[in-house]
């Protein structure tokens, strides 16, 4: 994988494409799940459903390459591949300020690059969620390409929510996947595209703190490497379901900027045992 890593953008995103176009074709599973999630959302018709779904497994064949060979490695200089607006420096400003950010990453474009970017030029000390994976050795890699001195990776476990949650206590900066399907009673039912999603409050909880700003974080690949953009997130009440909605609106804006290169493979329209009766009005 290190030696990978030295192959140009193009060549790492064409892996990618093709790793993507595989997985789609070994499982009938993932190939349902994504057809199914673009046309609940309505993102494709029953007409262009197939080669929506062709463009979207490339573009998360590519989400794991580039994260397993430009996010993962410690050879590779992100500087000429990322383009960063006037947010950024707004960011820089809040740090400046002694507030503790909050990071929202969705699952769109590739955010495991864009927290190594992130983590270079931006003074933070930042301690995140990953999920593990079921190999060890390929955990490992993933482990420890992710950890710096300034960024600290906690498994989605509670002992890891424990871990950041005191990190954040303490006065570091916190990020999260806010697009992620709760478990149990430990949600609400919000809407995302017309359709009722599980939605994980914790996000929520967190934007209520005077002491955090909270950050929507979009990395969208561009042809020649990523354009990045922050997006300060003000909740216009302290309702935690209406924050939660709140949030989804914001995630929807940023999706409809590249529509397939959302992880819509992801099962987030599924039922949830032990989760709160699902709304039965529109």
């Amino acid at each position: 994988m290190f030696v990978l890593s030295f192959l140009p953008l193009s060549a790492i995103r064409a892996l990618g494409a093709v790793v993507g176009i595989v997985a789609l074709k070994i499982s009938k599973r993932t190939a349902n799940r994504l057809k199914n999630n673009l046309l609940k959302s309505s993102i494709a018709t029953t007409e262009n459903v197939e080669s929506i779904a062709h463009q979207s497994a490339k573009e998360m064949g590519k989400t794991l390459v580039e994260s397993a060979l430009l996010g993962w490695t410690r050879n590779q200089n992100l500087d000429d591949l990322f383009e960063v607006d006037n947010s950024f420096d707004k960011v820089f400003e809040l740090k400046k300020q002694g507030k503790k950010l909050l990071f929202l990453t969705p699952h769109i474009g590739n955010f495991e690059v864009a927290m190594k970017f992130y983590g270079k030029y931006l003074p933070i000390d930042i301690c995140y969620l990953y999920k593990p994976t079921k190999n060890k050795d390929f955990n490992q890699i993933m482990l420890n390409g992710r950890k710096t001195i300034n960024m600290h990776p906690e498994p989605t476990t509670r002992k890891g929510v424990l871990a950041m949650m005191k990190h954040y206590q303490n006065g570091g900066d916190i990020g999260i996947l806010p697009d992620n399907v709760a478990s149990g009673g430990n949600g609400e039912w919000v809407k995302f595209f017309g359709q009722y999603v599980y939605a994980a409050t914790l996000t929520a909880k967190l934007c209520k703190n005077h002491d955090t700003s909270t950050v929507l974080v979009q990395s969208l690949r561009t042809k020649t490497g990523f354009r990045s953009r922050c997006i300060i997130f003000e909740p216009k009440t302290t309702d935690i379901k209406s924050i939660t909605q709140e949030l989804y609106h914001e995630i929807e804006k940023m999706v409809m900027d590249a529509p397939t290169q959302y992880y819509w493979s992801y099962d987030r329209y599924r039922n949830v045992g032990h989760a709160k009766p699902k709304p039965t009005n529109d």
